[in-house]
């Protein structure tokens, strides 16, 4: 089975965003939008893809997810997209933000940005910062390919932090939190 690694970036703004309504409420928002997105194929390179809904719809979909494990941080987010938006159905669902509660506490920050250092596997970039309020259309091509490699960065950090974890994680951990994913992408 591959280990799909995904990060979906997606339009925000002051008013519009995670910290302001749930997930449910964000990613069938009509103002909801996908600026692009990174995947990640087991230990190959990481691929950006930005465009329409149609061309990122083919993107995607040129993956085997019947035979994949999705991989996200905080997959609640990303595995939605992926399937409410995208009729994208892995054959399994992990993330590593889930992991790290179990093996962490909630007691510290799960955030990518804390794990990452946490674990010294990079550093999480800020790049996010600069597409607060921005469509996919208002980036000019040197925005959006910055924007492409903060995405491929956050996929990389992901991908390794699952790596770091995975080893001694226990399977039957993994069955309950594939569940606990399912239960809320696809109910």
């Amino acid at each position: 089975m591959d280990l799909i690694t995904v990060d979906f970036e997606t339009y925000y703004d002051k008013d519009f965003s995670l910290s302001k309504i749930t997930t449910e409420e964000y990613v069938r928002d009509p103002r909801f939008q996908v600026i692009g997105v990174g995947v990640k194929v087991n230990n190959n390179e990481t691929e950006w893809a930005s465009g329409s809904k149609q061309e990122l719809a083919d993107f995607l979909r040129s993956f085997n997810w019947e035979e994949a494990m999705f991989l996200a941080h905080n997959t609640m987010f990303d595995g939605a997209i992926a399937h409410w938006i995208f009729g994208i159905k892995p054959r399994v669902y992990t993330d590593t933000l889930c992991i790290a509660r179990a093996v962490d506490g909630v007691e510290v920050s799960g955030s990518l940005r804390a794990l990452a250092e946490r674990y010294t596997l990079g550093v999480k970039g800020t790049e996010v910062i600069n597409a607060l309020g921005k469509r996919r259309g208002d980036f000019t091509p040197e925005e959006l390919s910055r924007y492409g490699d903060y995405c491929v960065n956050d996929v990389n950090l992901t991908y390794d932090l699952f790596k770091k974890f995975a080893p001694d994680f226990p399977r039957d951990e993994l069955k309950l939190i594939d569940l606990s994913l399912r239960m809320f992408i696809e109910p």
